[in-house]
C-alpha cells in the first residue's frame, strides 16, 4: 500500500505494517468498533467515511518468545497511552526516566513534580508524578479536619483543552492533639501521587503549574498554611498519519 510504505519511509519503522483492507483482521479479533457513529454524535461532529472500518485503539505487550503478556484498549478511537504510561503499567514506575522536573520548599516540606516526557499529542493518557517529601518531627494535615486548619490540598491550574484526572491522596493517620478533644488526619514522611492528564488537542506549549496547599505542624508548634507552586512546560505535537503521496 503506497500510503503505508510512504508512512514507513518517513517515519524510519523498521517492522512490517499490515494493511488491513476490509478490515477483516480487526473483525475476526473481535476490534471493530461499531458504535462510531455514537461516539462522534457524543463529540458532536458528523461521521466521515475514514471512520468506516477502524477498530478500538489497543496494543498487545509481548515477551522475548513472542507470548502476549498483557493487553490494553480503549473504547473510544481517538484515545491512545502515551509510551511512559505503558512502560510504567507493565514494567514498572524505576522504568522511567524523569525528563521535566520542578520543585519547591516550604518549611520543613519538599514538594517535587515530574514527567516522563517533554512532548504531548492530541488524546494522549500521560501521567503527572508528584512527591510531597514531609521532614522529620514533622506532620501535614489530612481530611477530613476541623474548621481552622488546612488539609494538604493538590490540584493542577485549570487550562482550556486539558483534562485532570482527579487526584487521590495517600491515607492518612489518625492523629491527637494533647488538650484537645478533636481527632486530626495527618500525614508524615513522603507520599507519592499520580495524577491523570490529556489534552484534548494540540494546544502547543502547555503549561502545566501545580499548586500544593498544606499547613505543616510539629506535636507542639503549627506553622501558618503555605502554598507552593511546581511548573512544567510541555510542547506540543500533531499526531501520526499516512498521507497519501500527491
Amino acid at each position: 500500500m503506497p500510503e503505508l510504505a510512504h508512512f514507513t519511509e518517513q517515519h524510519g519503522i523498521t517492522f512490517t505494517l499490515l494493511s488491513d483492507e476490509g478490515s477483516k483482521v480487526i473483525t475476526d479479533l473481535g476490534l471493530l468498533n461499531r458504535h462510531v457513529e455514537e461516539q462522534q454524535a457524543f463529540l458532536g461532529r458528523p461521521v466521515e467515511p475514514r471512520y468506516t472500518g477502524i477498530p478500538y485503539p489497543g496494543l498487545f505487550v509481548l515477551d522475548e518468545d513472542g507470548i502476549i503478556v498483557a493487553k490494553r484498549f480503549e473504547q473510544m478511537y481517538q484515545p491512545r497511552p502515551a509510551p511512559e504510561l505503558i512502560l510504567e503499567d507493565i514494567i514498572g514506575i524505576d522504568a522511567l526516566e524523569r525528563a521535566i522536573t520542578a520543585q519547591a520548599e516550604g518549611n520543613g516540606v519538599r514538594a517535587l513534580a515530574w514527567l516522563a516526557d517533554t512532548t504531548y499529542r492530541p488524546m494522549q493518557h500521560f501521567r503527572l508524578h508528584v512527591t510531597i517529601e514531609i521532614g522529620p518531627d514533622l506532620h501535614i494535615y489530612g481530611t477530613p479536619i476541623p474548621d481552622g486548619f488546612t488539609p494538604l490540598q493538590i490540584e493542577v491550574a485549570a487550562v482550556e483543552g486539558l483534562v485532570v484526572g482527579p487526584v487521590e491522596l495517600p491515607d492518612p493517620r489518625p492523629f491527637k492533639i494533647a488538650g484537645l478533644s478533636d481527632e486530626f488526619q495527618v500525614h508524615e514522611r513522603t507520599l507519592s501521587m499520580l495524577i491523570p492528564v490529556q489534552a484534548t488537542s494540540n494546544l502547543g506549549e502547555l503549561a502545566l503549574a501545580v499548586d500544593v496547599r498544606y499547613q505543616a505542624c510539629t506535636d507542639s508548634v503549627c506553622y501558618p498554611p503555605e502554598s507552593l507552586r511546581l511548573a512544567l512546560t510541555l510542547k506540543g505535537l500533531d499526531n501520526l498519519r499516512p498521507e497519501p503521496r500527491g
